[in-house]
C-alpha cells in the first residue's frame, strides 16, 4: 500500500476524526471536504459510523455499523489514468494476495477499457446521489476465488461544479473475508476476541440475525467509547442510544446476562445498556394485546422490533438462495451460485429490486 501512495504521489488527507458538525461521518467520502482540494491523487483512512445501518432488515454476515476503510480519491484524472491507478489498487489489495490470474468483474455504467485480461466489465446502473441529487454512478468490483464470488472494491463516479472525481472505497473487513477466505467478516481479527468470548461459532455468524447484530454492535460500542460519546439529548447521544437499545434488544432474545460485557466496555456503558434491558424485561405485555402494532410503536415507544421480541414471533434464522437474496452481499451465501451466468443474472436481480 505504501508502495502505491509513494508511486502515484497520493497525498495522505487521513483524519482521525469520527464525527463531522452534529453527524457520524457515514462513509468515507463524508469526512473529506472534497470541493476544496485541487486535482491529483489523495488517500485517506476513515472509520465510519453508518446509522442507516441500524433499519436494515434483514441483515446478513457482512452487517457492520462500524466500518474500517482505505479510500483513494482521484480528482480531474483522465480514463486512462483512473484505469491504469484501479488496475494497481486492485493488483496490491486482491491480486497480490490471492494469486494475478483472480477473476474479477466490474459492475458499472459504461466501460472503463481495463488492460488487464483477467477483469471482466458487465454494463449496469447504480446511481451515486448527494444531498438526494444524483451526481453520478457506482462500480462494484467482485472477486471469484473456487467456486465463491465475492464483493471486493466499490468505487464512486460523479461530478460536482464540472469537476470529475473518482472515489475507491476498500472496507478492510471484506478485505479480509476475501482474501483469506473467512466464512464471513466476524471471523476477522478485528471480532475475534468478542466471538470467541461469546463462543459462537461461524455457522450462527453466518446465520442468525440475533447474534450478527450482536457482534457488530458489541464491537461497534467498544469503538464509540473511544470517542467518549455517549447517550445525550443531541443528534449523536439520540443515535447512540439507538445503538444501545438494539444491543440490548438481542441480548434479551439470546438471553445473555449482562456481565458478559465486562470484558470490552466501560461500567458507566454497561449501565446504560442494562436500563435499556431492564426497561424490556419489565415491559407490560398486556399492551401488546390491548394496542395495535402503530399504536404501541407511537404512544408508547414499543418499536416494532420490541414486539416481535417480547412476542417471540420472528424468524431470525436466514438461509441464502437465489430465491430469497436481496443484497449484494448475500451472493457468497448463495450455494446455488454455481456458474458466472448464475452470478452476473443475480447481481441483475438485486439492482431491478432496489
Amino acid at each position: 500500500m505504501n508502495d502505491l501512495i509513494e508511486k502515484y504521489h497520493c497525498k495522505d488527507i487521513s483524519s482521525k476524526k469520527i464525527t463531522k458538525d452534529k453527524w457520524f461521518i457515514g462513509s468515507a467520502l463524508q469526512s473529506v471536504n472534497y470541493t476544496d482540494l485541487s486535482g491529483g491523487y489523495y488517500y485517506y483512512k476513515q472509520p465510519t459510523i453508518w446509522t442507516r445501518m441500524l433499519s436494515v432488515d434483514p441483515v446478513n454476515p457482512y452487517w457492520e455499523v462500524h466500518n474500517e476503510t482505505e479510500n483513494f480519491l482521484l480528482i480531474d484524472k483522465s480514463n486512462a489514468e483512473i484505469v491504469y491507478f484501479l488496475q494497481s489498487v486492485l493488483a496490491t489489495y486482491v491480486q497480490a494476495k490471492l494469486g494475478e490470474c483472480i477473476k474479477l468483474y466490474s459492475f458499472g455504467k459504461g466501460s472503463l477499457g481495463f488492460l488487464d485480461a483477467n477483469i471482466q466489465e458487465i454494463e449496469l446502473e447504480v446511481p451515486f446521489h448527494i444531498n438526494k441529487q444524483r451526481v453520478g454512478n457506482y462500480r462494484k468490483i467482485f472477486a471469484l476465488v473456487g467456486d465463491r464470488f465475492y464483493p471486493a472494491i466499490d468505487c464512486t463516479e460523479f461530478q460536482i461544479n464540472k469537476r470529475g472525481y473518482f472515489e475507491i472505497n476498500i472496507n478492510l473487513s471484506y478485505l479480509e473475508m476475501l482474501c483469506d477466505q473467512l466464512d464471513c467478516i466476524f471471523c476477522g481479527k478485528r471480532y475475534l476476541e468478542i466471538v470467541d468470548s461469546f463462543g459462537i461459532g461461524s455457522e450462527q455468524l453466518i446465520s442468525d440475525q440475533r447474534v450478527i447484530r450482536l457482534i457488530s454492535l458489541v464491537e461497534t460500542v467498544k469503538f464509540i467509547e473511544k470517542y467518549q460519546i455517549t447517550v445525550a439529548s443531541n443528534y449523536l447521544g439520540h443515535n447512540v442510544k439507538k445503538i444501545y437499545k438494539l444491543l440490548a434488544i438481542q441480548m434479551f432474545l439470546l438471553k445473555i446476562d449482562i456481565d458478559m460485557l465486562k470484558k470490552f466496555l466501560e461500567a458507566v456503558t454497561i449501565a446504560a445498556i442494562k436500563k435499556e434491558l431492564i426497561k424490556l424485561q419489565k415491559l407490560d405485555t398486556n399492551l401488546l394485546k390491548k394496542y395495535d402494532s402503530f399504536t404501541l410503536s407511537d404512544r408508547y415507544g414499543i418499536t416494532k422490533e420490541i414486539q416481535d421480541a417480547l412476542n417471540n414471533s420472528r424468524e431470525y434464522i436466514r438461509h441464502y438462495s437465489k430465491k430469497t437474496i436481496k443484497y449484494f452481499t448475500d451472493i457468497p451465501f448463495c450455494g446455488d451460485i454455481t456458474s458466472e451466468k448464475d452470478f452476473i443474472e443475480i447481481v441483475y436481480k438485486i439492482q431491478e429490486g432496489k
